[in-house]
């Protein structure tokens, strides 16, 4: 009888939680899409991050795709940002599409200290759940460690092969 009582519970706190989401997402949307690409995507107390910071990733990933088709955004951070926040909210599959676009072509050639692409590519070995790649990608970032945006991102990986099993969004909890 308890476990029945404590489903009917949980499945009450999950719909209301589903449902301020819901309503939060409509409140974003008529404020949020005439930001400016600073102020949706920059700052942490607008935009997208407002629905990131309440958990509501999936509504997220809704106002980012709603924020680039309304102002035609070429920006490739507010790409990668839908992926991770599809990752988040547990869409692996439309996370690696997205994450794919942001991929560097030129990485090789240019004279950038950033492994950007490795992280990239490690983050989609995690959606794919491919723990050798996504090793792999750890390995080739832990090249670049004099550089501190690597030594973030190689933090930011090494917390998703510690909790390899678990979900993106519980993986990235865990730190």
């Amino acid at each position: 009888m308890k476990t029945g009582i404590l489903s009917i519970g949980l499945l009450f706190t999950s719909n209301l939680a589903f449902a301020e989401c819901k309503v939060a997402l409509e409140e974003r949307l008529k404020d949020d899409l005439n930001l400016t690409y600073q102020q949706f995507d920059q700052t942490y107390d607008a935009g997208f991050r407002l629905l990131e910071k309440s958990g509501c990733h999936a509504e997220a990933a809704i106002l980012i795709k709603r924020f680039i088709s309304h102002n035609n955004s070429k920006e490739s951070s507010l790409t990668w940002h839908l992926a991770q926040m599809e990752g988040l909210a547990g869409d692996y599959q439309q996370a690696v599409f997205h994450a794919k676009k942001v991929l560097d072509p030129d990485e090789q050639v240019s004279a950038s200290k950033m492994y950007w692409n490795d992280f990239v590519l490690g983050n989609i070995a995690f959606w794919n759940k491919d723990k050798e790649k996504l090793k792999q990608h750890i390995a080739n970032i832990e090249k670049g460690q004099s550089f501190k945006p690597n030594q973030i991102n190689l933090n930011y990986l090494n917390q998703l092969l510690k909790h390899f099993d678990l979900s993106y969004k519980q993986a990235l909890s865990e730190a």
